[in-house]
């Protein structure tokens, strides 16, 4: 009797792996990440719990405020949207970059596969990157200010809901003149990629 209720265990556990889908018709996404490739899925561990900064509910504001659904006409976006965005990256003709606007102490724990680390102190108006970064993203100046026909399509995050790095750094941008439609903001940022288990990268 106790071998075939081990038995039973095992078979249950072998029929559940693998159904922890991100939406019923996706399972995972592959992406290129410089030269090797990314698997983006959930743990498949039911069990998993949070076990870092992101299991925090609560911490002093300010800095840790709450952050609003909207910066200005910047549409905000969530993972599903995101996943087809890192999808679509993936395409050599798209022009798109995945943002992570939070300092490299942040960055170092992980973040979201594809994405590059610009924290939004250097985009600050009296940072000594800017003009720099600025033109690396393809901004040209232009009449005393700065023309981003040719930046790309900027999805910005941060900590999440809880964390003003992109609303800061997507405010700097909008104050330098990048239009709306320039930026998606996901504001659900690594604390909802954790919470939903989602693969973390980490960069050296």
């Amino acid at each position: 009797m106790k071998s075939r209720i081990l038995s039973l265990i095992l078979l249950g556990n072998i029929l559940s792996a693998g159904d922890v889908k991100i939406t019923e018709d996706l399972e995972s996404i592959v992406v290129q990440d410089g030269d090797k490739k990314i698997k983006i899925e959930r743990i498949q561990d039911e069990k998993h719990r949070l076990a870092s900064n992101f299991s925090k509910t609560s911490r002093d504001c300010p800095p840790y405020c709450v952050q609003p659904m909207n910066i200005g006409d910047v549409k905000t976006i969530g993972e599903i949207e995101l996943l087809k965005y890192i999808k679509e990256m993936d395409k050599d003709d798209t022009n798109m970059l995945l943002i992570d606007a939070r300092t490299r102490d942040w960055v170092r724990h992980g973040t979201i596969p594809t994405a590059i680390n610009l924290p939004f102190t250097m985009i600050e108006k009296d940072s000594k990157h800017l003009e720099k970064i600025l033109k690396l993203l393809g901004a040209k100046e232009e009449d005393g200010g700065w023309n981003f026909d040719n930046v790309p399509i900027m999805i910005i995050f941060s900590n999440g809901i809880w964390d003003a790095e992109a609303t800061k750094e997507i405010t700097s941008l909008l104050e330098l003149g990048c239009p709306d439609d320039k930026i998606l903001y996901y504001r659900g940022g690594m604390q909802n990629w954790n919470i939903l288990g989602l693969t973390i990268q980490k960069k050296g």
